[in-house]
């Protein structure tokens, strides 16, 4: 491989780092203010029904009576999922504790075969400065959230999710379809 070429990989890489780590901001803030939002979403839902909800962080409990509805929000974020939240219902309900994953909506991204020639190594260069510009004059992330009942809680392939999972476009619609009012 010629040194002009080299240093064209090269400066073409420089340009995508920072572009990269500005979207992975933005995709962290809209994640937080996702997460904000359905806890605000778990807090009128419970309280449209009469529970007396409180918690803070990571652990939000709706009571009625004895009766408690724990959201608890995992910090730890997998392959796909951007953010976890367990709803463990009243222990007397006899009912699963249901995971719900938050993951972004749309296609997943799809990866790249690895470049051996040097002409692709250029190209593959030159398009991964495209797709982090791309990236940035997107529309802001959005998410949508997959239910897994809590003996699958692993969180299978992208086609699997996709076609054997409930997803909904907000927390508050999962709600509702788990406790209507």
């Amino acid at each position: 491989m010629d040194l002009r070429t080299v240093k064209e990989i090269a400066k073409l890489k420089a340009q995508v780092g920072p572009l990269q780590r500005q979207f992975a901001e933005r995709l962290n803030a809209a994640v937080v203010q996702a997460k904000s939002t359905a806890v605000a979403e778990f807090k009128n839902h419970f309280m449209k029904g009469g529970f007396t909800v409180a918690g803070e962080a990571r652990r939000y409990t709706a009571t009625y009576e004895g009766m408690q509805f724990i959201l608890e929000i995992a910090e730890t974020r997998g392959t796909l999922s951007l953010s976890e939240f367990h709803l463990v219902p009243p222990a007397l309900l006899n009912e699963a504790r249901l995971t719900v994953h938050m993951i972004r909506k749309g296609p997943p991204s799809s990866g790249r075969p690895s470049a051996v020639e040097e002409g692709s190594l250029l190209l593959d260069a030159e398009r991964n400065l495209a797709d982090a510009r791309a990236a940035l004059l997107s529309s802001a992330p959005e998410f949508c959230f997959m239910v897994v009942e809590e003996e699958n809680a692993e969180l299978p392939t992208v086609d699997v999710v996709l076609e054997n999972r409930p997803l909904f476009d907000t927390f508050g619609e999962f709600l509702v379809s788990v406790y209507p009012q």
